[in-house]
């Protein structure tokens, strides 16, 4: 089946919102209507909140070599020049790998301090669009 790239991104953000909400956060999904954030993030008290973009992948894992000797070698999201750049303690990114449902998706949640210091290592005619 072919899968559409923008239901495959709500389908990540909405499962992440699902997944703050059981843990007792709030989760206020942005629907594209504010740039950079997908979801607005409050502890249960209100008093602390952060930003996340969450890049969603329907199959994350890359793997390497044939047959027998075919092995995960890393996991891979797109994520662009001007997201990569948002250098902030209160931003984080949310990495959905969604399995293609084989099972339930994974989360991965990594400061964007993280992925604008990995963005700011390449020299930018070498980072791939």
């Amino acid at each position: 089946m072919l899968r559409k790239t923008a239901l495959t991104g709500s389908s990540g953000t909405f499962f992440v919102a699902s997944r703050l909400a059981y843990e007792n956060f709030h989760a206020a999904v942005t629907l594209g209507n504010a740039p950079y954030v997908d979801i607005i993030v409050s502890s249960e008290d209100g008093l602390s909140t952060i930003a996340l973009q969450v890049k969603t992948n329907a199959w994350a894992k890359r793997t390497r070599g044939r047959g027998d000797q075919k092995v995960l070698h890393h996991l891979e999201w797109h994520i662009g020049e001007r997201c990569g750049a948002v250098d902030d303690a209160n931003f984080l990114f949310a990495l959905v790998d969604l399995k293609e449902y084989s099972d339930l998706p994974d989360i991965y949640f990594v400061p964007s301090t993280q992925i604008a210091a990995y963005f700011k290592q390449w020299p930018k005619n070498q980072i791939t669009r």
